[in-house]
C-alpha cells in the first residue's frame, strides 16, 4: 500500500469507504467541511492506494496543542493485513515531526473490535474524562445526510 497526502480529488472515494466501513457520514462530511480540515491539516490528512484504488484514509488534525484522530477506514476487503496499523504508524509519525505532545480518538463504545484495534497499538482507554458536545447552531450539524 502506498500512502499519501489525500486531494479533494478522492472525495468521494473516501465518503465511499466510510460508508462501506460503517463510519456514519454527517454535515461535518460534506465537501465544504472537508476541503476545510484539508486546509488546516493538509499534511494530516492520509490516504492509502493499491494499484490507485483508495483503500484507506485517516483525518489527522491538530489544534495548536493537541492531535486528533478521526475517521480512520480500511476497505473491508483489505482489513486484517497492518494497513491500520500502517497508516497510524504515518500519521504519528507526522504529529512527532509536529511535536504533539499527546493524540486524542473517540470510539463508540458499542465497537469493541476498534478498541481493540487501538489497544494493540498501545493507545490507552481513559476513564478519568467524560466526553461532552455541544452543538452551536443546529441548523448547521446534522446526521445521516446523503452525500
Amino acid at each position: 500500500m502506498k500512502i499519501e497526502l489525500f486531494t479533494m480529488r478522492y472525495y468521494h472515494e473516501i465518503i465511499d469507504l466510510w460508508k462501506r466501513t460503517g463510519i456514519e457520514i454527517s454535515s461535518s462530511d460534506t465537501r465544504d467541511e472537508i476541503a476545510r480540515i484539508l486546509k488546516r491539516n493538509p499534511d494530516l490528512f492520509l490516504i492509502g492506494k493499491e494499484n490507485e484504488k483508495v483503500i484507506a484514509v485517516v483525518m489527522g488534525a491538530f489544534d495548536g496543542r493537541r492531535g486528533y484522530v478521526h475517521h480512520l477506514a480500511i476497505d473491508p476487503d483489505y482489513q486484517k493485513k497492518k494497513y491500520g496499523k500502517m497508516m497510524m504508524d504515518e500519521l504519528i509519525e507526522k504529529f512527532q515531526i509536529k511535536k504533539v505532545h499527546k493524540v486524542h480518538l473517540f470510539i463508540e463504545k458499542n465497537n469493541k473490535e476498534v478498541v481493540d484495534f487501538y489497544r494493540k497499538l498501545g493507545w490507552e482507554v481513559r476513564d478519568d474524562l467524560i466526553m461532552m458536545s455541544f452543538v452551536p447552531d443546529k441548523r448547521l450539524y446534522k446526521r445521516d445526510i446523503e452525500i
